[in-house]
């Protein structure tokens, strides 16, 4: 176990991520209630009728062929909770996406290589550490993302939501897993970590826009598999529809493992390379 996992390095990153955790869990409870507010507003606005007499002018011939989905109830308070989560989701994929891409940009600086020398430990235990400590960060903050849920339900009296919640921030967190692994992946590519924020913005920018325009357009919709933000669906879960995919777990495992078995790969002999 001393060759691939060091308490002492997991202490020191979970550490150096503590300050990091608190802004992002303000800046996301600020943005949520955000969110719901401006959701009630739209939706005392008028928007369901708006919206609804749109689609009643699409073309019969557009509206048959399935692209065009019925709309749902926005009035109901786990439809219009589901929304909220499922734009929050892109939220925590950003955040995911840069724990990964900053994880190990700078596993060649002086603090590494002290534990590397001093303890001794290897590089394929920085690497699998680093990952497991960006995990835990990642588990929680969803966890505060529940609490912040809770809140919410318990404010509305919609306690009875608990279960549905409860399996939607599970759903965050194995989408989450695979932009953690997959910009994880990057930063080993990385010399440091300047460049992580634009990384983690672009890679959850692609691939929504890849789940967009899968599901819009039918000859496309191969482009929804690389489109992980649409593996599983957090507002179907919390309105009562369908249940997580399988496709979710699984992707998520396998992406991770195999962004792991790279990266140790790689860090293993990082010392001998030149940049």
């Amino acid at each position: 176990m001393n060759g691939y996992f060091s308490f002492p390095l997991l202490g020191y990153n979970l550490k150096l991520r503590t300050k990091n955790l608190a802004v992002w869990s303000i800046v996301s409870l600020c943005l949520f209630i955000l969110i719901i507010v401006m959701f009630s507003n739209l939706l005392s606005a008028g928007l369901p009728e708006f919206v609804g007499d749109m689609l009643a002018s699409v073309p019969t011939s557009v509206a048959s062929d399935g692209s065009i989905a019925e709309l749902p109830d926005f009035k109901d308070f786990g439809v219009n909770f589901g929304v909220c989560l499922q734009i929050m989701l892109v939220v925590g994929c950003v955040y995911a996406s840069y724990l990964g891409a900053s994880a190990n940009s700078n596993s060649r600086g002086d603090t590494d290589i002290t534990f590397i020398y001093s303890l001794p430990v290897s590089r394929v235990c920085t690497v699998l550490t680093s990952f497991v400590a960006q995990f835990f960060v990642l588990f929680f903050y969803n966890i505060i993302v529940l609490v912040i849920s809770v809140g919410v339900l318990y404010s509305n009296n919609k306690m009875s939501y608990l279960g549905k919640i409860i399996l939607a921030v599970a759903a965050f967190l194995l989408i989450e897993l695979i932009y953690l692994s997959v910009a994880f992946l990057l930063s080993t590519f990385m010399n440091n970590s300047s460049q992580a924020s634009s990384i983690s913005a672009v890679i959850v920018t692609v691939t929504v826009l890849f789940g967009l325009i899968g599901s819009l357009s039918p000859s496309l919709k191969v482009l929804k598999f690389l489109s992980p933000y649409t593996y599983i669906s957090v507002y179907a879960i919390v309105s009562g529809g369908s249940r997580m995919f399988f496709i979710g777990i699984v992707a998520g495992i396998l992406i991770a493992l195999i962004s792991l078995v790279i990266s140790c790969a790689r860090y293993e002999k990082i010392d001998f390379l030149l940049d």
